[in-house]
C-alpha cells in the first residue's frame, strides 16, 4: 500500500480548503491508506495541528517551501496531492508552490480549486507549471477542465474530474436547536460561510421584505464567522454593513446572524433544519463549493446565483438560479418554492440522488485510484530513464531582518551604526530611506510576518513624504536625530534615488494605500527629473521610470523614461569605443547601476543600440572589477582612473549593484555568463573577497560596512544592510525561476 502526501491548508485554521483537505485526508484513509499532511501556515495564528499534519510550511518564506520538498523526498513519500488555490501560497499569485513541487521526485497530483478564465500572465505561468510539474490536474467541476484546455492551452488528457466530496446524510434531532434558536415553527432560509463582501448577503436580505409580506413566519439564518483576512484588512464593517440594512428594513425579527466558525456536526444540524438554502454569491467564475454539495448531500432545495459550478451541479432540476445581485427574483422563486412543499422534495431528491455519487470514501478511493496509477506509471519510467542526482538544499542564507529593524526606529532608518549599534550622531537620510522602501517592497511577498514589513513600508514611505519641500518642490535628504532637516534640497543622485523607490513602490506594491501614496510622491519628483544630469542620478530615475512604466504604461512617464534613458546613452557617445571607455577620467561610486538602467530601459523600450550599448559598458566594468575569479569592486580610497584602481575601501553597494546589473543582463542575453559574474559578486558578501572573510553577519543578519586592507570594516550601517538584502533577494529570485 502506497504512503500519500497531501499539501494545503487544515484544520484548526479555518476555511474551506482547510475543510476540504481534512475530509480529502480521512476519506483516503478510510480506504485503509496511509497518509500525512504537510499544512500552510498563514502568519495570522500559529496553528495546534493534529497528528495527521507532519511537516508545516511557513507561507511566504521561501526555505519552507525547499525544505518541504526535501523532507517529502527522503521520508518514503510515494506521491503527493497538492490542493491549489493561488491565495494560499506565498509570491505572486502563489508562485513559491512551484519551488516546492519542482524538487520532488515523487507524482503530483494537483486539484484546482480555482481556474480562471481571464489570467494574468503570472497566472498563466503558475496554471502551466502546475500542469508541466504534475501527473493530473483533478478539476471539480466540468467547467475546469474546459477553462484549462481553452484558455490555458491544457490537453484534455492531462485532466481529470473528480466531485468535490460530501459527508453521508445522517438523521439529526434537530427540535432542540429550532427551539433555541427560535424557529420552531418557522420557515428556514439558510446561508453557511466565513463572510465576505462577495457573499453578497445583503441580495437575500433585501429580499426579505417581499418574502415576508407572503410568509410572515420566514426566518434567514445567515451562519458563519467573518473571514480572518477580511477581519484582518477591514474588520467586521460588512457584517455590520448587514446588521444595519436589516434595521432599515425592519427586519431583526426575520433575520439571524451567528457569527462563529462552525464544526462539521452543527453545520449538518443546520442544513438539517433548514427549508431552503440560499447562495447568493457575486461572481460566475466559481469552479467549486463545498457549501453547495453539503447541502445537496443533506437533501435540502438550493436556490442559487448562477456561477459556473452551481450551473453545473443544479441543472438538470437539481436546483433553482436567479440573476446575480437580483433581489427581485429571488423573493419571486422563494415565495415559489415555499409554497410548494412537493416542488422543494423534488429537487432536492434530484440533488441527493448525485451527492450520494460523492461521499468522501467514494471520492478518496478516486483519488487513491489516481495516484496509484500514476505511482506504477511513475517507477517504470524511472527504472527506463534514471533522475539526475537530486540538487542540494536551498543554499542561501535564510532573511533575517533583525539588524535592519534595529536601525530604523518611528522617524526612518538610521545612516550609520557602531558596530551593529544604531549611531544617533548622524540621523538619517532620504537616500537610505528610499533604499529601505524598495526592500520592504521586495520583501512583502517573502516573510512570514507580512504586517511587519508593512509597518516598516509606512516608516519609509512616510519619511520620504516629509522630505518633500513644498517650499521648492524638492526632496531634502539629510536629517539629524533631533529631526531638523540640515538642507533645502538633496543631491541630484537624492532624486534619483526617490524616484527608483517611487516608481517601483507604486508599480509593486501590496498594499492599495501605498500604491496611491507612493504614485502621488512619483508625480512631485517627476517635476525634477529634468533638471538631472548627471549618469549616477539619470540611472536611478531611469529604474524608477521602467519599473512605474511596466506596469502601469503611463505614455508621459514613458515619454520622461525615452528622454532621460537618452540622456544617459548620449553621455557615452565620445567614449564609448576608446580603449578608456568611461564617460570621466574617474570611475567612483554606484558604477554598474548606470549599465543596469540602460540595459533595463533599452528591454522596455525595445531599442536594441541602447540594450547593447549597456551591455558593453557593463562588460568594460567586469573587465575592470573581477580578478582571479573574485569580485574586486572599485574602492572609494582613490576609485579607478586611467593610472589605476583603488583596491580598498570596497563597498557593499558596489557588489549590489554587480548583482543587479548582471542578473539584468542574464535576462537579456539567457547564456548564463553574466549570471556567473551576479553570483561571484554575491559570493563577496559571504567571504570570496580579497579579504578572504565574510562581509555578512550572520550572527546579526546587518552587513560589515565595507573592506579596508587590513580586514573588514566592523560597522553595520544602513546602506550596506540594504545592500545586503537587496542582493540576497536579487539572487534568490533568480535561481528560484532559472530553468
Amino acid at each position: 500500500m502506497n504512503k500519500i502526501a497531501i499539501i494545503g491548508n487544515y484544520p484548526p485554521r479555518k476555511c474551506g480548503i482547510a475543510t476540504f483537505t481534512k475530509d480529502l485526508n480521512d476519506g483516503i484513509k478510510e480506504n485503509g491508506v496511509t497518509t500525512a499532511v504537510v499544512a500552510m501556515n498563514d502568519g495570522l495564528n500559529r496553528y495546534d495541528y493534529p497528528d495527521d499534519v507532519v511537516f508545516e510550511i511557513e507561507q511566504n518564506v521561501m526555505a519552507s517551501y525547499i525544505n518541504a520538498a526535501e523532507y517529502l523526498n527522503s521520508n518514503n513519500f510515494d506521491a503527493v496531492i497538492v490542493q491549489h488555490e493561488f491565495g494560499i501560497y506565498g509570491g505572486q499569485d502563489g508562485i513559491h508552490i512551484i519551488q516546492l513541487l519542482k524538487r520532488l521526485r515523487i507524482p503530483v497530483v494537483t486539484t484546482l480549486h480555482t481556474v480562471i478564465d481571464d489570467p494574468t500572465e503570472n497566472q498563466r505561468v503558475v496554471v502551466n507549471e502546475l500542469a508541466r510539474i504534475s501527473e493530473k490536474l483533478v478539476c471539480i467541476s466540468q467547467k475546469g477542465i474546459e477553462l484549462l484546455h481553452t484558455i490555458y492551452g491544457i490537453p484534455e488528457s492531462k485532466c481529470l474530474h473528480i466531485h468535490h466530496g460530501v459527508h453521508q446524510k445522517r438523521t439529526i434531532d434537530i427540535y432542540s436547536l429550532r427551539k433555541k434558536l427560535g424557529v420552531e415553527n418557522k420557515k428556514v432560509l439558510l446561508t453557511f460561510g466565513l463572510l465576505s463582501r462577495n457573499k453578497s448577503i445583503e441580495v437575500v436580505i433585501n429580499a426579505l421584505p417581499d418574502v415576508v409580506k407572503k410568509h410572515p413566519d420566514t426566518v434567514y439564518i445567515v451562519l458563519g464567522a467573518t473571514h480572518p483576512h477580511v477581519v484582518k484588512h477591514e474588520g467586521e464593517d460588512y457584517r455590520l454593513m448587514l446588521i444595519r440594512l436589516v434595521n432599515k428594513l425592519k427586519l431583526e425579527k426575520n433575520v439571524i446572524f451567528i457569527n462563529r466558525f462552525v464544526s462539521n456536526e452543527e453545520l449538518f444540524s443546520y442544513l438539517e433544519l433548514c427549508d431552503i438554502y440560499v447562495i447568493p454569491y457575486l461572481g460566475e467564475k466559481q469552479i467549486s463549493s463545498g457549501t453547495l454539495i453539503y447541502t445537496m448531500g443533506a437533501a435540502r432545495p438550493i436556490i442559487s446565483t448562477p456561477f459556473w459550478y452551481a450551473k453545473e451541479m443544479l441543472a438538470n432540476e437539481r436546483g433553482l438560479l436567479f440573476d446575480f445581485k437580483s433581489s427581485d427574483q429571488l423573493s419571486e422563486k422563494i415565495n415559489a418554492l415555499l409554497g410548494d412543499e412537493e416542488k422543494r422534495k423534488t429537487i432536492a431528491q434530484n440533488a441527493f440522488n448525485l451527492a450520494k455519487e460523492c461521499y468522501w470514501p467514494k471520492i478518496g478511493q478516486q483519488y487513491y485510484d489516481l495516484v496509484d496509477r500514476m505511482i506504477a506509471e511513475d517507477k517504470v519510467r524511472a527504472s527506463a530513464e534514471p533522475l539526475p542526482v537530486m540538487e542540494s538544499k536551498f543554499v542561501l542564507p535564510p532573511i533575517n531582518l533583525d539588524h535592519f529593524r534595529f536601525l530604523t526606529d518611528y522617524t526612518g532608518i538610521l545612516q550609520h551604526a557602531k558596530y551593529n549599534v544604531p549611531d544617533r550622531n548622524h540621523g538619517y537620510c532620504t537616500d537610505d530611506n528610499a533604499r529601505a522602501l524598495l526592500l520592504t517592497v521586495m520583501l512583502q511577498n517573502e516573510v512570514q510576518d507580512v504586517d511587519e514589513v508593512n509597518r516598516l513600508t509606512s516608516i519609509y514611505l512616510s519619511f520620504l513624504d516629509y522630505a518633500y519641500n513644498p517650499l521648492n518642490g524638492k526632496f531634502r535628504n539629510f536629517m539629524n536625530y533631533e529631526r531638523m532637516w540640515l538642507d533645502k534640497e538633496g543631491s541630484e543622485d537624492c532624486i534619483g534615488r526617490v524616484t527608483w523607490a517611487m516608481g517601483f513602490t507604486s508599480a509593486y506594491t501590496n498594499v492599495c494605500n501605498f500604491h496611491y501614496h507612493s504614485n502621488h510622491l512619483f508625480e512631485r519628483v517627476l517635476e525634477s527629473i529634468e533638471t538631472l544630469t548627471h549618469p549616477r542620478a539619470l540611472s536611478y530615475a531611469t529604474l524608477g521610470l521602467v519599473h512605474h512604466a511596466k506596469v502601469h504604461e503611463a505614455d508621459t512617464v514613458i515619454e520622461k523614461l525615452a528622454h532621460c534613458s537618452m540622456k544617459l546613452y548620449a553621455m557615452f557617445d565620445k567614449t564609448i569605443d576608446e580603449e578608456w571607455l568611461w564617460f570621466d577620467e574617474k570611475v567612483s561610486y554606484a558604477n554598474s547601476r548606470i549599465p543596469h538602467a540602460m540595459i533595463h530601459a533599452g528591454m522596455f523600450l525595445n531599442d536594441k543600440l541602447m540594450t547593447q550599448r549597456g551591455l558593453k559598458v557593463l562588460d568594460w566594468l567586469i573587465e575592470k572589477q573581477f580578478s582571479n575569479g573574485i569580485f574586486s569592486p572599485v574602492g572609494n580610497n582613490g576609485w579607478l582612473t586611467p593610472q589605476g584602481k583603488a583596491p580598498f575601501d570596497q563597498q557593499p553597494l558596489e557588489a549590489n549593484g554587480m548583482i543587479d546589473a548582471c542578473l539584468q543582463a542574464e535576462a537579456y542575453v539567457k547564456d548564463g555568463t553574466y549570471a556567473d559574474y551576479a553570483l561571484k559578486a554575491f559570493y563577496w558578501f559571504t567571504g570570496e573577497n580579497e579579504c578572504a572573510q565574510p562581509v555578512y553577519d550572520f550572527a546579526t543578519g546587518g552587513c560589515r560596512d565595507g573592506l579596508h586592507p587590513g580586514g573588514v570594516n566592523l560597522n553595520q550601517g544602513a546602506e550596506s544592510t540594504i545592500s545586503w538584502l537587496m542582493s540576497l533577494m536579487s539572487i534568490s529570485f533568480y535561481l528560484r525561476n532559472k530553468k
